[in-house]
């Protein structure tokens, strides 16, 4: 096609990540502006609108002031304008470029100059910062100032030393009046993505806003189509959606799989079940701050961690024994310092019986005391139930208070002892969670009665697998800003739909709203107001 040239299109999102690998990697060696460009350049996004407005922060924002100047100046504080390194304006790309890109053209000699008052169009902005320590409202603060500039949504790209972010503005409704500007939008975050060696999740988030995959059902041939894929690929209500799909099938097959002690009750594999995400999901934000090695959910580190790799003995039961329940009970129940020990041994053994604190299955590990001082020694002590081993003895008051108990414990020894999570080194008392739950996972589930269906194989990914595919924020998200991340509040829902999905009187409505249950954020915001 005379006029045009062809632009490079990775095949799959292997190559996006590929290709936002190596842009990423740019950000270190090459100055931000040209960096940041490539970055959007291996995400489909390119123009040669661009202007130059000042590469350092007085300059960048008495050039911006201009373009609204009833306004005022712009609060310098508020923009934090005193820790900008060096900034830039990328390009602008617009409605008439948007269908040209879309498969994969862009246009020779088109019109270079900005055109200011084009409300359909985007701009896209670097800045680089001083410092990491920079919080999700610093960051939405930035965007939202400047934004308050442009009768177009501004795209800002971040560098914050070894860190890079990306905001975007969410004013849909207003966008065809250019007087109407969204000052009170919602900004969107992804933050915090290391540099040098990105989460999977992080890639995953950056390659789904890849041109020629954003869209659910085709490319987006405008700068409305293009727009409303972007707020809706970045939405947290559909990430949270996606997540809680992913994690109520594992679920559903895992209360198939796994066997709890029946002193859980008639229901105790499903009630085991729950307790044991409620307990890993609470893992999973305290191991954002850094609380948790992240060693202890690496497959390549376990391999070397325990005498056998879990992903390598799917059926066995080393993993949820040696690795989760010492982290939960003997760990995170315990304070830090000598009292987390080995249970003892030999002529010792019985003064550590139905002792929860204690650190069992010392012969999984292959330098168990390297364990202890490498891995756990700097977990901290949570002062909550929620890590509290549930096994208990039981007297004989406790049977004249509750006389049900007579059918949910067992007899150990001369005594009785009520077994809820099985952490103990007699075999026969624990509970069976097999690895493949963890690791792996399944092509094949068997789930057609859960879900109503009909010779349908459902694949699940193990846990582990399945919670290393998401980035978790301990920072609730709010109606004015979010994270594109799984935040705190999910716990609450995660554990009321699982529970809501066994009870007798809503499992059918639980398991048919497969993931439906989520109310957005601006919802609850209306209805709280």
């Amino acid at each position: 096609m005379q006029g045009m040239q062809s632009m490079p299109s990775p095949e799959n999102n292997s190559g996006h990540r590929k290709q936002i690998q190596a842009a990423l990697k740019a950000l270190t060696e090459t100055p931000m502006a040209k960096a940041a460009t490539q970055l959007l350049n291996a995400l489909g996004y390119a123009s040669k609108k661009t202007a130059d407005i000042g590469n350092n922060a007085e300059a960048f924002l008495g050039n911006i002031e201009q373009f609204k100047p009833e306004l005022g100046a712009i609060n310098r504080e508020k923009v934090k304008a005193d820790r900008w390194k060096s900034c830039a304006f990328l390009f602008q790309l617009t409605n008439d470029e948007i269908p040209l890109l879309a498969v994969g053209q862009v246009t020779m000699g088109a019109d270079n100059k900005v055109a200011r008052g084009k409300i359909e169009s985007f701009v896209f902005l670097a800045i680089e910062l001083n410092g990491e320590d920079w919080s999700r409202t610093d960051l939405a603060g930035i965007a939202r100032e400047l934004n308050k500039r442009f009768p177009m949504p501004g795209i800002l790209l971040f560098r914050h030393e070894s860190l890079f972010s990306l905001a975007v503005i969410d004013r849909r409704q207003k966008l065809r009046d250019a007087n109407r500007d969204g000052l009170g939008s919602r900004i969107i975050v992804i933050k915090d993505v290391r540099i040098a060696n990105p989460h999977r999740a992080h890639l995953d988030i950056l390659a789904s806003l890849a041109l020629e995959n954003i869209g659910e059902k085709q490319r987006t041939t405008n700068f409305r189509e293009l727009y409303d894929a972007l707020i809706q690929t970045l939405s947290t209500q559909k990430l949270n959606e996606d997540f809680y799909k992913k994690l109520a099938s594992w679920y559903l097959w895992a209360v198939k799989e796994a066997r709890f002690p029946q002193g859980g009750g008639p229901d105790c594999d499903a009630i085991g079940v729950i307790r044991l995400l409620t307990r890993l999901i609470f893992v999973c934000f305290i191991k954002e701050r850094g609380l948790i090695p992240e060693a202890l959910f690496d497959a390549g580190t376990l391999k070397t961690l325990l005498r056998q790799a879990p992903g390598e003995f799917p059926e066995d039961r080393n993993y949820y024994h040696a690795i989760l329940q010492n982290l939960f009970f003997a760990t995170l129940n315990v304070d830090m310092g000598d009292e987390r020990r080995w249970a003892k041994e030999g002529s010792g053994m019985k003064g550590d019986y139905l002792i929860s604190l204690v650190y069992r299955y010392k012969d999984a590990f292959s330098n168990p005391d390297a364990l202890l001082t490498e891995y756990f020694a700097n977990v901290p002590y949570l002062n909550g139930g929620l890590f509290e081993c549930l096994d208990e003895a039981l007297t004989d008051q406790d049977f004249e208070r509750n006389p049900a108990l007579r059918e949910l414990a067992v007899k150990e020894g001369n005594g009785w002892v009520l077994r809820i999570d099985g952490f103990s080194r007699r075999p026969e008392v624990r509970s069976h969670v097999p690895n493949k739950l963890f690791f792996g996972g399944t092509a094949g589930a068997a789930l057609n009665s859960e879900f109503e269906t009909k010779g349908r194989r459902y694949p699940v990914k193990g846990l582990i697998d399945l919670l290393n595919g998401y980035k978790f924020t301990v920072d609730e998200n709010t109606p004015r800003e979010e994270e594109v991340a799984l935040d705190p509040e999910l716990l609450g829902k995660v554990f009321e739909n699982l529970l809501a999905s066994y009870n007798p009187d809503t499992h059918n409505t639980a398991r048919k709203q497969s993931g439906s249950f989520y109310t957005p954020r601006e919802v609850v915001e209306y209805m709280v107001d």
